[in-house]
């Protein structure tokens, strides 16, 4: 039997803080649809004009932040912490949506590709966010401490999860547009996918790797 590698979790925050940005921004560069997540930040950017899509983050978060509380019946002071991952987060998303401006996708396979390498690196980001102690941003803080606190299925989760976030894009681009903003048959696909690749991801790490706290005064206070 093959030894796993030893992988800190805190490496893996650091790694799943830099592919879920990057994911959602090549998405956005493709144009074929948002995953149900990120969707709605995404409309609201375009509606509010002062918002970018990155700070539209901040808001949308604080609120998953204050449902998850909810569901699970209690408050934890070290939830707010997920709020600065997200200020972190939604800063590296603006900078990556920044970077790819120039990038072209003229012709549409270009576009396709870059839509089906966004969506298996969010997929592979939610998973690194499952491994780490540290707080990831909301949208999987939530799904993680559910599944956690209430011991649900993480794959039967996720989906519901995804299905809830899917009718609010909807809605929210109904009642903003009157059109669809940021969904598309993507959309859909992400939403019956990204669950089973985020099972899959997770089940392979478990298999290849050993997961430890290198800062274990750290982790106790998560």
């Amino acid at each position: 039997m093959n030894k796993r590698v030893r992988f800190s979790r805190e490496t893996a925050y650091l790694l799943a803080m830099v592919v879920m940005p990057f994911s959602i921004a090549l998405m956005t560069k493709a144009n074929l649809g948002l995953s149900m997540i990120a969707a709605p930040t995404y409309i609201i950017s375009e509606y509010v004009s002062f918002l970018t899509y990155g700070q539209a983050e901040y808001i949308i978060q604080a609120l998953v932040l204050l449902l998850m509380a909810a569901v699970v019946g209690k408050f934890r002071l070290i939830y707010l912490t997920s709020f600065l991952s997200a200020v972190i987060y939604g800063s590296i998303l603006d900078l990556f949506i920044y970077l790819l401006s120039p990038v072209e996708l003229t012709q549409f396979w270009q576009r396709v590709l870059a839509f089906a390498v966004g969506m298996v690196m969010t997929s592979l980001g939610v998973a690194l966010f499952i491994k780490t102690y540290l707080p990831p941003c909301a949208y999987d803080y939530f799904v993680r401490t559910v599944v956690e606190e209430k011991h649900t299925d993480l794959r039967r989760t996720k989906l519901i999860n995804d299905g809830v976030y899917l009718i609010i894009s909807v809605a929210l681009t109904l009642a903003l547009f009157h059109k669809f903003v940021g969904i598309t048959w993507g959309t859909l696909v992400i939403t019956f996918c990204n669950g089973h690749i985020i099972a899959f991801f997770d089940k392979q790490m478990d298999k290849r790797f050993e997961f430890f706290n290198r800062f274990e005064k750290l982790a106790k206070y998560f």
